[in-house]
């Protein structure tokens, strides 16, 4: 045992006080992902009722349509009639604007990857906080759990039943806040996944047949 070996007392001690130190900041941050998580339930609910899918018939039809402009102002005008984000437009719109004239296509393939690969990104980023309390809020909930449990043990060993109710009424709430945050951040985290997974490849798809539209260059007899 630790207490029978030369320092262990001291040791032990102070393993206690590091544990027990951090049960406060463990209880703030539960409540805080508590809060998070029902901030993102309201933010996922927005992003649901405003989102605009693209059907697979509407992917197609777009890529049709898309194929057979003529010029740079056609495509712009078949990107702005989709349902496509703001942003994702003005991505596409800027690879139509690529000059063909001016860049070879595998220059102009290198800055369509650029810019799609930042929009991927920015996506993926936004994820970032939603996976870290999915993770996080878990391992916050298990410490809330087991951080209290010394002390009740004590209490319970001294009789003190009063100190070990109080232990044990911390120990199941912390765990309540911990799975609760994860559990509501991992299934929006998997959810808007699915959704930006499905924007990305739409993307990439327009994309490369915008790259693969001849503008402005005369074909040969």
């Amino acid at each position: 045992m630790a207490t029978t070996i030369p320092g262990g007392e001291i040791l032990s001690g102070t393993l206690n006080v590091i544990a027990q130190s951090l049960l406060l900041p463990v209880m703030i941050l539960l409540v805080i992902f508590i809060i998070f998580s029902v901030i993102e339930i309201g933010s996922i609910l927005a992003e649901y009722s405003g989102r605009k899918k693209v059907s697979g018939d509407e992917k197609e039809e777009t890529i049709k349509k898309i194929a057979q402009c003529k010029t740079q102002e056609e495509i712009c005008k078949v990107v702005d009639n989709t349902k496509l984000h703001d942003s994702d437009k003005k991505i596409l719109s800027k690879i139509a604007s690529l000059d063909n004239t001016k860049y070879n296509k595998n220059t102009r393939e290198v800055l369509a990857r650029n810019l799609l690969e930042d929009q991927e990104s920015k996506m993926v980023g936004s994820l970032t906080l939603v996976d870290i309390v999915a993770k996080v809020g878990s391992g916050c909930g298990l410490l809330g759990t087991i951080i209290p449990m010394g002390p009740g043990l004590a209490a319970l060993g001294a009789g003190d039943m009063i100190t070990l109710t109080s232990n044990l009424t911390t120990a199941f709430n912390t765990t309540t806040a911990g799975l609760a945050a994860g559990t509501i951040c991992f299934v929006i985290a998997k959810i808007r996944r699915k959704w930006y997974d499905q924007d990305i490849s739409t993307l990439y798809d327009f994309a490369e047949t915008i790259l693969e539209v001849d503008l402005n260059v005369p074909k040969e007899e």
